[in-house]
């Protein structure tokens, strides 16, 4: 194009072409030779081989959940409460009448087909001693102690343990599911997932069935019963696959009395604590020092009183009553080892006879959990977040009353989307909003939804196309140039109303979806490119000549096409912060991408014209003007095509909850994690107990008094 500006081809020009089109021939044997190498490479990756990663990954990911569970934060304790079940059982042979936590994988070996409901064992009672229901019973800590003694002893053939929060069941069958859960959590491509899955390799462990449904009697047409029915047509060869499931008690009675359960399932039901297993974890937890025993001497006393004596005061066995589950006791061994910060206990243990004597217990140490947590001290050495580079080790700093405040804010949001017996889940544009996930792209709704859109749609208008105008009229050296950058206003104005993160997804190139849809988008970018070289020309002029401009469209729109085809909703990101920054990132790339395009395109112009003394549109452009250009129009494409729109409305939600939540949430919420107030599920952050969710939410300032 450089010759032909100049008029004509020289001997120079005519060698050049020839060498380019040896290296076109170079290049294109080369290509070749890659995709020999790739599908060689992909031809090694057998299922067994992609089965094996897939455990690795699930070992790291879920046992860094299960320590969290364990303890208080990110350092679990030095023991784990060895929690007894019982057995019932439908259909299943095998089933041992009953067990306990460390025979869990023996015990689920033996069952045929392996599908097994885990749910707790309710008491009576009233709310403030042991409560009427199985919360905090230690349901998902059995069935990660399920999961990751499968995945350790895992024999060649055998299926991977995977585990799924129910919420997130689409409606589908279960094969589609975890398809789409092992490319979106753990990265696999979709090509990677379907073999897996199709080679029946993936065990379903479904996390929270009682979490689907507001009331606490869902019936035949529940989700939970939908779930089910899906659970009992997910076969294999005309056998059922192997399933487990955890649920609340009087949820799952509720659907087996609305004959919505599996045919063949076992049923174990999660024992109280005993008074002896009660104490033999407060000694490993919190007594297991000289100083340790003699503060908790009369907590001992009193649980060993109920379980040896015969007719025990009724002080112990109150006390018995009120530390029955796993949950209740991390709540008392985090809230009486709190400390001053001059390091003195700023509780006696021995209160916790008064309180439970009096049915005041449990309340009292939910109003304190959270002050305990935060003030309790952490390390940062033990670096247990899956995916969280080592670098990243820093403490927590948080203030009580304000952490309180605002995790009440998440948790009256949640509260409201679960809706009621009368009324149904909240729903927002078409979606029904999460009673449980925190995810940092879709908690925009707190601030009211039309507001947050209304802004994200200003901000975004004004900034990409106020941009565009400017370098527009810079480079024609007239103000009406301005008028067709607000061409993209009404594309814009519409957006989306869920955007999701983005990120490049170069493995889509590998199935047969990925390449289609890169495919469309490098016409599409063609297109467009031709399309704004076209109609600029025609409009204003062409600016180089209609050649020239067409040559220059063409390659920006297949850059910027290709750019676009890459891009993939990103669900995959090890840690919720993450799916923001690589938004974030992907649009980036997309502008400098335009940017460096736009460049070297105009550096190019600069230097066809000057060769031949000409002069266009004055000494400003040139790679600067070029760069600025590209830049601002990858901005913008980037922005149409999906990317950054996720980042956007986030900072216009932020903008609207400022002083209500922190303007580094991401931040807050993982430092909530690291200190055990938060847990994480997939790619969202969740309370570490649904009541630690329902308190909150009643009480938006934490109580007086410590």
């Amino acid at each position: 194009m450089s010759a032909l500006s100049r008029g004509g081809l020289n001997t120079a020009d005519t060698a050049g072409l020839l060498s380019f089109t040896v290296g076109l021939f170079g290049t294109a044997a080369g290509i070749v030779s890659t995709m020999l190498t790739v599908r060689g490479l992909r031809a090694q990756r057998t299922v067994e081989v992609i089965t094996a990663e897939l455990a690795r990954a699930v070992l790291r990911s879920e046992g860094a959940q299960y320590r969290q569970l364990l303890g208080s934060g990110r350092k679990a304790p030095d023991g784990r409460i060895d929690l007894p079940f019982v057995t019932t059982a439908s259909g299943v042979s095998g089933a041992r009448p009953d067990g306990t936590l460390e025979n869990i994988t023996v015990y689920y070996r033996s069952l045929r087909p392996g599908r097994l409901v885990i749910t707790g064992t309710p008491t009576t009672g009233t709310r403030g001693t042991a409560g009427a229901g199985d919360a905090g019973a230690g349901k998902t800590v059995l069935a990660l102690a399920l999961l990751l003694g499968l995945a350790k002893e895992r024999g060649p053939g055998e299926p991977v343990p995977v585990r799924l929060t129910a919420a997130s069941w689409p409606g589908a069958g279960i094969r589609p599911w975890l398809s789409a859960h092992l490319a979106d959590v753990f990265g696999l491509s979709r090509r990677d997932a379907d073999q897996v899955v199709d080679a029946d390799l993936v065990l379903p462990v479904i996390d929270g069935l009682d979490e689907m449904d507001s009331g606490a009697t869902p019936g035949y047409t529940s989700h939970a019963a939908r779930l089910l029915r899906a659970i009992e047509e997910f076969e294999s060869g005309g056998e059922p696959r192997p399933v487990v499931v955890t649920c609340r008690h009087a949820h799952y009675q509720a659907l087996v009395e609305a004959d919505a359960q599996p045919k063949a399932m076992a049923r174990i039901a999660l024992a109280r604590i005993d008074a002896a297993r009660a104490r033999t974890y407060l000694i490993q937890r919190v007594a297991g020092t000289e100083v340790g025993r003699a503060r908790w001497r009369p907590v001992l006393d009193a649980l060993e009183e109920a379980t040896t004596a015969e007719a025990a005061a009724d002080s112990s066995q109150a006390l018995a009553r009120a530390l029955d589950t796993p949950w209740r006791l991390t709540l008392a061994a985090t809230v009486f080892q709190e400390r001053t910060p001059s390091g003195a206990y700023l509780r006696d243990p021995a209160d916790l006879l008064t309180f439970a004597a009096g049915g005041r217990l449990y309340g009292y140490l939910m109003d304190r959990y959270i002050g305990a947590a935060v003030s309790a001290p952490h390390h940062a050495a033990d670096n247990t977040r899956p995916g969280a580079p080592v670098e990243a080790r820093r403490l927590p700093k948080l203030d009580a009353d304000t952490t309180w405040r605002r995790l009440a804010v998440l948790a009256r949001y949640l509260h409201t989307n679960s809706g009621t017996a009368s009324e149904p889940p909240r729903i927002v544009a078409g979606r029904a909003l999460s009673s449980t996930d925190l995810a940092l792209h879709e908690l925009w709704p707190i601030a009211g939804h039309r507001r947050v859109r209304w802004t994200d749609r200003t901000l975004a208008v004004l900034g990409l196309n106020t941009a565009l105008a400017a370098v527009l009229s810079r480079l024609s050296g007239f103000p009406h140039t301005s008028l067709v950058a607000f061409l993209p206003l009404a594309v814009l104005a519409w957006g989306q109303a869920w955007p999701q993160p983005r990120h490049m997804d170069i493995h889509s190139l590998h199935t047969r979806v990925g390449r289609r849809k890169l495919t469309a988008w490098l016409v599409a970018g063609l297109a467009l490119g031709l399309s704004v070289a076209i109609t600029g020309g025609l409009m204003l002029g062409f600016l180089f000549g209609p050649v020239l401009d067409l040559a220059i469209g063409t390659v920006m729109g297949l850059v910027l096409g290709l750019a676009a085809g890459l891009v993939a909703k990103d669900e995959s990101s090890t840690s919720p912060r993450a799916l923001l920054r690589g938004d974030i990132s992907t649009w980036l790339v997309f502008g400098l991408t335009g940017g460096l395009v736009g460049g070297l395109m105009g550096w190019f112009v600069n230097e066809a014209f000057a060769s031949g003394g000409r002069r266009v549109l004055g000494p400003e452009i040139g790679f600067v003007a070029g760069l600025t250009l590209g830049l601002v129009c990858g901005l913008l494409v980037g922005y149409l095509t999906g990317v950054g729109q996720a980042a956007t409305r986030y900072f216009a939600f932020l903008l609207h909850v400022r002083g209500r939540l922190p303007w580094r949430l991401g931040r807050f919420l993982d430092d909530c994690y690291q200190l055990g107030i938060l847990r994480v599920a997939d790619t969202a952050w969740q309370f570490r107990h649904r009541e630690l969710q329902d308190h909150l939410a009643t009480r938006p300032a934490p109580p007086l008094g410590r």
